[in-house]
């Protein structure tokens, strides 16, 4: 049996209406101007109150964890994560035990993921050894693989590809079934060097270690290698100014990268106050580089916002510096901090918008998804812009409750979070 939902008092990132929802699909965006329909056609009516209504967030960098890590992060606490921060669609990292690179790892990942109450889809790990075995999934196209991810170094527990014509290989298999293509640009070789050359291994000195080099010069690998191939190439989590300038040179329409609200917004001096909980690959820079790279996303440089949600146990990131685990929590952060963000530095909600829904949408070819209008999915995040609030780990929905952005203060809270049409209490979603 069909229900209708009336969504009353709506304000957009650019106007004023209402929205009519049919099952798990919007049927009509009503403007201020226009008027609804009577009231009486509906089966629930839910007065918005004037707050903010955007596209639920489409998260394209999530480690779900689960299987065998569920200990860290299970597909329930990670839903629940994701509905109390507005995010509706999340695409999950292939770095899973067992990993996503062959078809036992995505089966198993299938079966774990039906426990997801928001949409989801799958990044496939490549290496480099599996290029056959990734050729085998996609020739059936099948509809919940988004793209394949290579790291290029090591980062908690993922293969590695150092080998320049193995990165060529997969660049030419993702252009011959147009797939995107993401790449962690950290490389290893770099790495390895700056691990022998600082002798003084400690939280303070990670963006050294994990020298801001390594990252430079595995983004103006990739690029080269696409300008060359023609696939389509989407570099995760860029974390540096020079990396921001190579991809304006470089920027076509199969080139994008993504940045994080960590390297937006924080940088390596946070990490004398919060210690291991601020480790995160590729490092925290310096204030410089979150300058630039708040520019970048202003010039449409930057394409998309994710979370890289990468959840561990307090235990494992109380360890001593070598052995602590990189990477937090971000679900449920990452909207509320942006909306902080970009109304302080006067940049638009539509800017934002684009940024985490419209744009991730596009990329990884999410159907019907990342904007409010007909015959798109009723997937919708509800921020009250004026509430303030300050964000508490401990009351997270994550398994992992801990965060470099713990007791910090946002103006933006996600009150609500419709997926399929379904509303959710983003404040209570069990």
């Amino acid at each position: 049996m069909s229900s209708r939902t009336l969504l009353l008092n709506c304000r957009f990132a650019e106007n004023q209406g209402n929205i009519i929802i049919k099952d798990d699909k919007i049927i009509e965006v009503c403007l201020k101007e226009n008027k609804t329909r009577n009231v009486i056609d509906f089966d629930q009516i839910i007065d918005i109150e004037n707050k903010l209504v955007i596209p639920g967030m489409i998260d394209a960098h999530v480690h779900v964890r689960d299987m065998l890590q569920s200990n860290k992060e299970s597909w329930e606490t990670a839903s629940s994560a994701a509905i109390a921060g507005g995010v509706t669609t999340i695409i999950d990292m292939p770095n899973t035990i067992p990993p996503t690179t062959n078809i036992k790892g995505l089966n198993a990942k299938r079966e774990a993921a039906k426990k997801a109450i928001v949409n989801y889809k799958f990044h496939l790990g490549a290496t480099e050894n599996n290029l056959h075995e990734l050729e085998s999934i996609l020739v059936s196209k099948p509809s919940d693989i988004a793209g394949r991810k290579v790291f290029m170094a090591g980062s908690s527990s993922n293969e590695v590809v150092a080998d320049e014509s193995k990165l060529r290989e997969i660049f030419k298999l993702a252009k011959k079934y147009n797939k995107v293509v993401l790449v962690h640009t950290e490389m290893q070789n770099c790495l390895d060097k700056w691990q022998k050359i600082i002798k003084d291994k400690t939280i303070q000195n990670h963006d050294i270690i994990r020298n801001r080099e390594c990252s430079i010069n595995g983004t103006k690998l990739v690029l080269n290698l696409t300008n060359e191939i023609g696939n389509k190439l989407y570099i995760c989590h860029i974390s540096t100014k020079e990396e921001i300038e190579l991809i304006k040179k470089c920027k076509n329409k199969n080139i994008f990268c993504e940045v994080t609200p960590h390297h937006l917004t924080l940088d390596k001096s946070i990490l004398n106050l919060v210690g291991n909980f601020g480790k995160v690959n590729p490092p925290l820079r310096t204030k410089e580089d979150n300058q630039v790279l708040w520019e970048a996303v202003i010039d449409g440089t930057i394409d998309c916002i994710g979370s890289d949600h990468a959840p561990h146990t307090i235990d494992e990131k109380i360890e001593d510096y070598s052995n602590a685990p990189s990477g937090f929590p971000g679900l449920e952060t990452t909207l509320s901090i942006l909306i902080k963000e970009f109304n302080e530095r006067k940049i638009s909600i539509k800017r934002l918008v684009e940024l985490t829904s419209e744009k991730p949408a596009e990329i990884f070819d999410i159907e019907n998804r990342g904007k409010i209008e007909e015959r798109y999915f009723a997937d919708l995040a509800v921020i009250d812009t004026e509430k303030g609030s300050l964000i508490v780990p401990a009351l997270f929905q994550s398994k992992a409750k801990y965060s470099p952005f713990d007791r910090m203060e946002v103006t933006g809270k996600v009150i609500m979070t419709f997926v399929y049409g379904k509303m959710y209490d983003a404040t209570c979603p069990k």
